[in-house]
């Protein structure tokens, strides 16, 4: 396989219920960026790099993965696939989720009194640039960072 463009794909249906496709995203996130030679832990940190440290790219992703999947089961009727994709070569990488809603995630202004609602805030902050685009039976919101 080449090195330079890898794709990971998790196919998803409302009935997994948010705990448990979330989970399944999260862990597929996890294996696409260990796929690439990261690992990644939520250990304490210890020196900068010592194995097993969490690198800030890394966490990143896996909340930019853990907010578009939470989105697609808070405010659609579920998610239908999780995609990570990474082009080395351009240094990106895309993480995608498509659901059956149509309405557009909207960013808020961030309210650091308020528990929830910051999801896309999130993501806006986090990505290079992020997007909607329509899909059979519903919509993709995607998001690109930095490849790892």
């Amino acid at each position: 396989m080449d090195d330079t463009a890898r794709h990971w794909s998790l196919p998803l249906t409302p009935a997994d219920g948010s705990g448990n496709g979330l989970h399944r995203g999260i862990e597929l996130a996890r294996h696409a960026l260990e796929d690439t030679g990261v690992v990644v832990t939520f250990e304490a940190p210890g020196a900068a790099g010592e194995p097993g440290v969490p690198e800030e790219r890394a966490q990143d992703i896996l909340l930019v993965v853990s907010e578009l999947l939470s989105n697609a089961y808070r405010h659609t009727p579920g998610p239908t696939g999780l995609d990570i994709r990474l082009d080395r070569e351009r240094g990106k990488l895309t993480v995608a989720v498509t659901d059956t809603g149509t309405r557009r995630p909207v960013v808020r202004a961030y309210r650091p009194t308020q528990p929830h609602g910051h999801g896309m805030h999130i993501v806006d902050r986090l990505a290079a640039s992020w997007g909607v685009t329509p899909a059979p039976g519903g919509k993709t919101v995607w998001a690109v960072l930095p490849a790892p």
